[in-house]
Parts: C-alpha cells; sequence; structure tokens
C-alpha cells in the first residue's frame, strides 16, 4: 500500500464520495452528510495524534452506502382546455387548369387465360343418302374502328323421289352484312339477303295417282334490303337512337307477289346508368297481290320504363296498335324478382300484340299453303304468364305457365285440288277462330362436367276453341301441334379437336281433315339423331350426320310424310 500524506486524506475522500455520487445521483442529500462528517473527524484526528509528514496507512477505505428508500414520481398532464374558440379561415379563390388522362385500369399479378384462336371464314361441304348436297360457309372482314361485315352463302338440296315421287326441296341463301363507323359516335349498317326455296307438293295418294314435277313446284323467292343509322356508344346524355328501315318482295312460282315495308324508330334515355325509358315507333306497311290485291298496315307505339335495383327489375309499358284507323291498346309490363341472386328468380308479366298474319309468315310455317282466296288478317294476341328462372352456374333453367288468348288466330286446314285428270293433290288454306291457349314450357342448359353440355326444350299447349254454336266453330287448332320436346347433348374432346353431339326431337299428332270431312290425328314424332366432327389439322377437318335413326316418317302435314333415316358427310374447313 503506498504511504500518502495527512494532508492528502480529504482529497481521496472528496473523490470518493464523488464516485459513489455518480453511481446513484439519486441519494445525493444522503452522501452529502455523510461526506461531512468524514470530514470533520479526519480533521480532528490529523491535528492531535499525527507528526511529520507522513503517515501508515494500515487498513483499506470501505466506503458504503446505507439503504435508501426510492421515490417513485407518477407523471400527469395538463388539464384540458375545453374552453370554444371561434376560428377564421379565408381561403382565397383559385381555379385549377390541370389536364390529366384518365387512368388505364390494368389487373395486377392475374395470369391471363389461354387465348382460343379466331378464325375470320369457314367452308362446309357434303354429300349424303338419299341424294343430297351441302355447300355452306361464311366470312368475317373489317379495320379496328372504320367498318366491319360478314358474307354468307349457303345452299342444300334433298331428293328422296325414289321411294316418294316428288319428295325433294332445295334451298339457296346469301346475306352481306356491313357496319361502317364514322365520327361524332355515328354508324350506318347496311344489310342485303336473298332467298330461294323450292319444295314441291308430293301430298297425294303415291299408290294411285302421279304427278310431273311441274305440276307439283312451288317456289318462294325473297330479296330483303335494310339499313340502320345508330349511335355507336352511349351519348353523353346517356341516349341511344336508331333508324332502321326494311323492306323485301317476295314472288312465288304462282307470280302471287308481296310487298312489305318497315321503318323502326327507336330511342333509349338510361337513368343512373341503369334504369331506361324506351320509346319505339314503329310503321308496318304490306301489299299482297294475286287476283286481287290486299293490304295490311299497322303502325305501333311502344313505350316503356324499366327500373333496375339489386332485387327487382320492374318495366311498365305499353303497345299501342293502329290499324284501319282502330286503335288496339296491350300491356307491357313485367316483374322479376331475384329470390337468390341469379340463381332463383321469379317472373311475372303481362304483354299483348296485333300480329300480322302475311303470305311470307304464312309461307314460311307451312311451304304447302294455297293462299288463293286466303284474307290476310292480323291476330290480336293477349298474354299472361309466370314463372322462374335463374343461373346456378352448372344450370341455365326457365319455366313458366301462361295464358294466351288467340282472336282470328290463323289456323292450318287441309285443301283437296282435283285436276281435270282426275288426279287430287293436298295443299292447305288459312281459317282464323278464336283460341284460348293454356302453356307450360321449360328450358334448361346443363354442364355436369366441364366439356359436356346438355339442352333441353319441352312446351305442351291446351286449345280451347271458342263455341258460337253455328257452322263455323272449328273441331280442333288444325295444323297447331300440342306437344314438342327438343333434347341435345354436346360433348368437346381431344383439346377442341373432336366433338359428338345427339338429339331427340319429339312432337305429338297433329289434327287435321281427311279427302272425306272426317277428322283425323296423324302419328307421333319420335326422331334420333346422332353426329360428329373431327379437324385432322388446324385448319381441315371432317364431320359425319346421322338423323332420324329411329326412320319415323311421321306426317307434320297430312300426306307429307317427313324425311326417314339418311346420312351426310362431308369436310370442313376454317380460316
Amino acid at each position: 500500500m503506498k504511504a500518502i500524506r495527512a494532508n492528502e486524506t480529504p482529497t481521496i475522500i472528496f473523490i470518493l464520495n464523488l464516485q459513489a455520487e455518480f453511481m446513484n445521483i439519486q441519494y445525493k442529500s444522503t452522501l452529502f452528510a455523510a461526506f461531512c462528517l468524514c470530514l470533520a473527524v479526519h480533521s480532528a484526528h490529523a491535528q492531535k495524534e499525527l507528526e511529520g509528514d507522513n503517515v501508515t496507512v494500515v487498513k483499506d477505505f470501505d466506503a458504503r452506502l446505507l439503504d435508501a428508500n426510492k421515490v417513485n414520481v407518477n407523471p400527469s398532464l395538463p388539464p384540458v382546455d375545453t374552453s370554444t374558440k371561434v376560428q377564421n379561415y379565408v381561403v382565397p379563390p383559385h381555379p385549377s387548369s390541370l389536364k390529366y388522362d384518365s387512368p388505364k385500369l390494368r389487373p395486377i399479378g392475374m395470369k391471363s387465360g389461354a387465348k382460343e384462336e379466331a378464325y375470320n371464314g369457314y367452308v362446309k361441304l357434303g354429300g349424303g343418302v338419299p341424294n343430297s348436297l351441302l355447300g355452306e360457309g361464311g366470312y368475317y372482314f373489317g379495320k379496328a374502328e372504320k367498318f366491319d361485315g360478314k358474307i354468307f352463302l349457303k345452299h342444300h338440296r334433298i331428293s328422296a323421289d325414289k321411294a316418294i315421287e316428288n319428295q325433294k326441296f332445295q334451298g339457296t341463301e346469301g346475306l352481306l352484312n356491313t357496319n361502317i363507323y364514322l365520327q361524332n359516335n355515328l354508324a350506318v349498317e347496311g344489310k342485303i339477303g336473298y332467298i330461294y326455296d323450292r319444295v314441291q307438293f308430293y301430298g297425294y295418294d303415291h299408290d294411285t295417282f302421279s304427278f310431273s314435277d311441274d305440276a307439283t313446284r312451288q317456289d318462294f323467292k325473297t330479296f330483303e334490303i335494310g339499313g340502320r343509322v345508330y349511335n355507336r356508344e352511349r351519348t353523353e346524355t346517356d341516349l341511344n337512337f336508331s333508324v332502321a328501315p326494311k323492306f323485301y318482295l317476295l314472288n312465288d312460282y304462282f307470280s302471287n307477289k308481296e310487298t312489305g315495308f318497315e321503318l323502326g324508330l327507336s330511342a333509349t334515355k338510361w337513368f343512373a346508368e341503369k334504369h331506361a325509358l324506351r320509346i319505339t315507333i314503329r310503321p308496318d306497311f304490306t301489299s299482297f297481290t294475286d287476283t286481287v290485291n290486299q293490304k295490311l298496315n299497322n303502325i305501333y307505339l311502344q313505350p316503356s320504363f324499366t327500373l333496375h335495383t339489386d332485387f327487382l327489375q320492374f318495366k311498365i309499358g305499353g303497345n299501342f296498335v293502329n290499324n284501319r284507323d282502330e286503335f288496339s291498346v296491350f300491356p307491357d309490363a313485367e316483374l322479376t324478382l331475384r329470390v337468390w341472386g341469379d340463381g332463383i328468380q321469379v317472373f311475372a308479366g303481362a304483354t299483348g300484340d296485333l300480329r300480322k298474319n302475311t303470305y311470307r309468315s304464312i309461307s314460311r310455317y307451312n311451304p304447302f299453303i294455297q293462299i288463293r282466296e286466303t284474307q290476310l288478317l292480323n291476330t290480336r294476341f293477349d298474354n299472361y304468364y309466370g314463372g322462374v328462372k335463374g343461373n346456378l352456374g352448372f344450370i341455365e333453367y326457365n319455366g313458366q305457365l301462361g295464358y294466351s288468348k288467340g282472336s282470328n288466330l290463323a289456323l292450318y286446314q287441309t285443301r283437296f285440288e282435283t285436276d281435270l285428270t282426275g288426279q287430287t293433290l293436298t295443299r292447305f288454306h288459312v281459317l282464323y277462330d278464336t283460341v284460348k291457349i293454356f302453356n307450360i314450357q321449360g328450358t334448361a342448359k346443363i354442364k355436369p362436367i366441364k366439356d359436356l353440355v346438355l339442352t333441353a326444350t319441352y312446351s305442351q299447349n291446351v286449345y280451347d276453341l271458342e263455341t258460337r254454336g253455328t257452322s263455323e266453330d272449328e273441331e280442333a287448332a288444325w295444323g297447331l301441334p300440342e306437344i314438342e320436346g327438343n333434347f341435345g347433348a354436346i360433348y368437346t374432346l381431344l383439346e377442341g379437336k373432336a366433338a359428338l353431339k345427339a338429339n331427340f326431337y319429339m312432337a305429338d299428332r297433329i289434327a287435321h281433315r281427311d279427302e272425306n270431312g272426317v277428322f283425323g290425328k296423324g302419328e307421333a314424332l319420335y326422331d334420333l339423331s346422332v353426329g360428329g366432327s373431327y379437324f385432322f389439322t388446324k385448319n381441315v377437318g371432317a364431320f359425319l350426320d346421322i338423323n332420324n335413326m329411329l326412320n319415323n316418317k311421321r306426317e307434320r302435314w297430312y300426306r307429307y310424310p317427313t324425311l326417314g333415316l339418311n346420312f351426310m358427310a362431308g369436310i370442313t374447313a376454317r380460316f
């Protein structure tokens, strides 16, 4: 231990005291008292007992701090100022003229699915048994934001007159449709088409009579031209409009002629981008000439308003039709309630219309018609319906019940014509009667697995003819089916290179009168057909269709049996 001088002792004690004070500043007052006491003791001892300048330290100095109580200090916030003060802000106006592009929405982090390759054109060529030929093709063309269009051609003929004399037909049709997109959000559409159908009146007793080709021939030649001026996109005022004129000319083999002109004027105003106010004005003029001239002119005014919400859609409107200065008023209303999103929706409605019976509409429904001495009339329809529909993902469905009353409903009754040689040929003519119709119908589209699609439609009508107690009362709804059903399936395989299909069609017996005026019904129809297609390469493939495998020869029209078992095969190309 190193010796120190006596007068250095206070200095040592002071240093130690500073070290202790540095160790815990909270005990400052206690250390200060201890320091003063030690200083007094050492000073007194050095003055009385030590002599000289040297001192010997025989024991290490051991400084200890006394225990002390810790003082906890809890912080506190100052009292809240709850006084109310009025603040006045003056912001000078500063109009901004910044211009910026609209934001572009893009998916982020989403992987795009496989894009199916698009083809602009296709060609289909085939032949079959009995003697048949099919040629069909179409092509789409266009330039973005400038114009687009499509062209379509088809020819199909079939002849089974080796089994049944004169059982043959052929049809040819062509269509050119184009849209030209102008400035100021305007667009112009043009359409021109031609249809040529040839049928034969083969409805006679083939065991007794025989007719030449020319004696049973009927041709329908229809030329149609139309156009439309419309806005491409909804205007700034949420308005859509369209002006659409149409004209057709129909001639047949017996020099009967019909012309029709229709002008469609329509406008739709949208509110809140989902409620629609629509107005349509449609003059529809028809002129028919055989031995006399007939005119059937209607003018339609059809306003409506449709309200859309998350759980319902409600349409309210009317259909006002003028014919020969007489007005007919019909409702146009429908209510749809979303019971469970898109999955279950219930609906009910009331509609009505004045439908024209023209030579064109009549001959399309029954090509074996004899139009001579037939008066063209309007049929008044009053229709009330209700049902349920929806889309559950794997199935889309629609089922409904309905009641209709058709005043001057067109019925198709047999007419037997005998030539100079005594041979009788069966044709049809139109009768009109008032009929009440109770209807049940349903449609469904099912996807049980990824590449299989099943479809089904079914309709059943119960006809109640008006009874007046006169000879003009009709016994049945001549020529109109009561039950019809169509069920189909399409299965795609080999990554879209091949497809298989099947179809079953059924219909009940049709009421008619035979040559002796006796009421009767034909046989029911059960028609099963299958087919398939396969692409050998990216662009070239083949197809096979086998139709009416049950060889059912039901007479849709009396004395006109349908074609029995037949098939067609050929090639297809896409480009």
